[in-house]
């Protein structure tokens, strides 16, 4: 048996595995849904109807005077379970929830507080005052806004804390108070630090495995207004190499916010970001010996500014000074592929690179990570210049455009348009590449390589549970995605301009495939089959996915 047929016996096998994994997820969630429908805590003795909303209402008005004590009780809006404040309305109230989940997509004049209850504040909401959530979670969504506290707590902290205070008000007056808000103020630090600084790790085979942390902007930090400081760091273990990115940011408003910032870096940079996030790239690149990343190192320095007009609206422009050196593989380990070695990096264009960069970017998407509506423009350009005294000359160009149309209930229609172009020669690793995931899903990976591209993605995304799908056995557990792919990728004849050599783009050129795919309900995790249809007699291409192609 050749080395090929072995390939495909091994990765069928790892396609039954994880489906055979996801059933079993899928028939344990049921079971845990049905055990935890049956009682409030399994395991835990049980209590009434009666008993249980004594408790809420004790909590309730400890947590209101604790975290709204200077409530007005006119503005004080109560909710029992799950209650949401849709995107583009406003609540003039502060909002008690109790044994539910608030979504806040809206914006909110007051605070909000969730009793025995999570919270999420999605990517269009906007709190005015604090986020509490006792003895549950707060999500809070990029681009989101909070401008008060936000605090996770526990029903037991809150309890105990008020027994200790019965127990000490008799002597402590107004010093009890000054040592609340010292500790008050103090934990706020703490816990602004500590909610923000990640744990950063990922997989490759450049660096192996690497592993840093990461502090985030948030524009969110009150200790040090107007003022935003960011960074990344870590060690590659088989790069035997550091890595990091630390700068700073000055800033003005909110919506109309203007920030100029400047950074350094030294780390192992990409132009694959587009194709495949790094959290994905990395289990592949573990698990099943599939880098689909290509990397360079990029050591040096930026300066930026960025005005927003609006939330949805963006300009940024900046200076970047940077050299660019080859990196080669380190590693071919992986943890149930280990014969298989990963693609060779491909070599570039070392050197000096000088460059100015503008990008543009219209974002109406109703979520970033899995969107339903909205539209999402982005047009970036790039010129490095002798005349600045860089080792290259060039001009690069990527406009795309997707937009994400509900077509009823339970139906979408996505569409992406990208493309790109340049002037002058472009450098190696900054040519455009296509082919396999997240591109033309029919054919081998980056199978076309140039620096010109067009490519275009549609997707018809109907869930099964509002559809005729219902009624087939397996198919009615997962939701239904069709699509399309054209696009092609090629060496422009006449590079002296960045509109030369598309006019020799032709139909019967472009390459072109079609297929379907099972998903989750978000679309995020999909199994998805694509066939070429430019020409017959190929075999159909299977891809596990853990998050979307666009």
């Amino acid at each position: 048996m050749d080395k090929t047929a072995t390939d495909r016996m091994v990765m069928k096998q790892l396609i039954f595995l994880l489906i055979a994994v996801l059933a079993l997820l899928l028939i344990f969630g049921l079971l845990i849904s049905r055990a935890a429908n049956a009682g409030e805590a399994p395991g835990s003795p049980e209590t009434t109807v009666q008993e249980r909303d004594d408790r809420d209402r004790a909590l309730r008005q400890e947590a209101e005077q604790r975290y709204l004590k200077h409530r007005d009780e006119v503005r004080i809006r109560r909710e029992y379970g799950n209650y949401a404040v849709a995107n583009g309305v406003t609540l003039e109230n502060d909002l008690i929830v109790t044994r539910g989940t608030v979504t806040i997509a809206g914006k909110v004049n007051g605070s909000v507080l969730v009793i025995r209850g999570d919270a999420l504040i999605d990517s269009t909401g906007e709190v005015i005052g604090d986020v509490v959530s006792i003895g549950g979670r707060i999500d809070r969504r990029p681009n989101s806004r909070v401008f008060g506290d936000m605090v996770e707590t526990s029903p037991r902290y809150l309890i105990e804390e008020k027994k200790e205070n019965r127990r000490a008000r008799h002597d402590e007056g107004e010093e009890k108070e000054h040592r609340w808000n010292r500790h008050r103020q103090w934990r706020r630090w703490q816990e602004d630090w500590n909610d923000q600084f990640d744990f950063k790790a990922h997989y490759n085979r450049v660096d192996g495995l690497f592993l840093g942390g990461e502090l985030p902007r948030t524009y969110n930090r009150r200790y040090l207004a107007n003022i935003e400081v960011f960074g990344s760091g870590g060690y590659g273990f088989k790069a035997k190499r550091w890595q990091y990115e630390a700068g700073a940011e000055f800033y003005v408003g909110r919506a109309f916010r203007f920030i100029l910032g400047g950074e350094a870096h030294d780390r192992t940079d990409s132009q694959d970001e587009w194709i495949i996030p790094e959290v994905e790239n990395s289990l592949a690149a573990a698990l099943i010996n599939e880098d689909f990343r290509d990397y360079y190192r990029r050591k040096g320095f930026s300066f930026y500014a960025t005005q927003y007009l609006g939330r949805p609206f963006k300009l940024t422009a900046a200076y970047r000074h940077d050299d660019h050196f080859a990196l080669h593989n380190k590693t071919d380990w992986s943890l149930f592929v280990n014969k298989k070695r990963f693609r060779s990096n491909p070599a570039i264009d070392e050197g000096t690179m000088i460059s100015y960069l503008g990008r543009i970017v219209l974002d109406t998407r109703d979520h970033d990570k899995h969107p339903r509506r909205g539209w999402l423009v982005s047009l970036e350009g790039e010129t490095s210049r002798p005349e600045l005294d860089s080792e290259f000359d060039f001009e690069r160009f990527i406009v795309e455009v997707r937009r994400y149309q509900p077509l009823g209930y339970g139906k979408n229609f996505d569409i992406r348009l990208r493309a790109g172009t340049g002037r002058g020669v472009l450098p190696q690793q900054y040519l455009f590449d296509l082919g396999g995931i997240s591109t033309l899903r029919g054919y081998r990976f980056k199978e076309f390589a140039g620096d010109r591209m067009v490519l275009a993605n549609v997707e018809y995304r109907l869930n099964s549970k509002t559809s005729r799908l219902h009624d087939i056995p397996i198919i009615e557990e997962f939701n239904l995605i069709l699509f399309a792919d054209a696009g092609l990728a090629w060496f422009a004849e006449d590079n002296t301009a960045a509109d030369k050599s598309f006019d020799t783009l032709t139909w019967d050129k472009l390459k072109t495939d079609a297929g379907l795919a099972l998903t989750d309900r978000d679309g995020q995790v999909r199994l998805e089959f694509a066939k070429r249809t430019d020409v017959g007699g190929k075999d159909v291409v299977v891809t596990f996915r853990l998050n979307r192609d666009f």
